[in-house]
């Protein structure tokens, strides 16, 4: 019974569109070329990411909400932004020398699953390619070559004929978000509600989502992308 719940909830509540955009993100890698972390846009934080900036610093919560923390310009609930700081405006944790995040490992969830989660599922873009990304553009490249490969395209013939296999997919794909955020616990639950488990080699999970990603996603329009950075 539980898990029958659970998987109403989960074909009800949980939209199409953002199971490739997870296998995208599980595929991405940053370059660490740092353009996400400057410009005018703006990273949106909760409490419990400024909870976990304090944790990670070792500070208290209320100095990481002062010092790295403006009130947000859209007035979402409970939100506030990371300061922006320079000519550059670049992102206030960010280590400009090194161009990385200084709590990479820790860093918010919204940077997380930047830049291949849309955090906006009321616009018709499921998934950005941003032309000044360097990871963006490898990712591209990648697609570019892997449409092409006989076995990828047999991977996605098999994940295509077999149902059970989808929605195990599915699944794992939800989990790895869920963990990517930090939310633990929920993606064990999950895991023992449905018994699907994340696959030990990353690689194996890796070669899926590409297999996903590229029978949901239609990939024309790459042929047109430049990158700008």
């Amino acid at each position: 019974m539980e898990k029958d719940s659970f998987m109403q909830w989960f074909s009800r509540e949980i939209p199409q569109t953002l199971f490739p955009q997870i296998a995208a993100q599980v595929l991405f890698r940053c370059e660490n070329c740092g353009e996400c972390c400057r410009g005018e846009g703006y990273a949106l934080v909760d409490e419990a990411d400024v909870q976990e900036i304090a944790r990670t610093l070792g500070i208290r919560p209320n100095q990481a909400r002062d010092r790295f923390t403006d009130p947000d310009p859209g007035k979402n609930r409970g939100c506030r932004i990371l300061k922006s700081i320079g000519p550059e405006r670049s992102c206030c944790l960010l280590d400009q020398q090194a161009k990385m995040c200084k709590i990479y490992n820790h860093r918010p969830r919204i940077c997380r699953t930047f830049p291949m989660i849309n955090a906006d599922t009321e616009t018709e873009e499921i998934i950005s390619f941003y032309s000044d990304c360097l990871g963006t553009a490898k990712f591209v490249k990648m697609l570019q070559e892997k449409r092409i490969d006989p076995q990828v395209q047999k991977e996605i013939e098999s994940l295509t004929k077999q149902t059970e296999r989808l929605q195990a997919l599915q699944i794992m794909l939800f989990m790895w978000l869920r963990r990517m955020m930090g939310e633990i616990e929920e993606a064990e639950q999950i895991c023992r509600i449905t018994g699907v488990s994340l696959p030990p080699e990353e690689s194996s999970f890796q070669k899926d989502c590409l297999a996903y990603f590229l029978m949901t996603m239609t990939t024309d329009g790459l042929d047109e992308y430049q990158y700008e950075g």
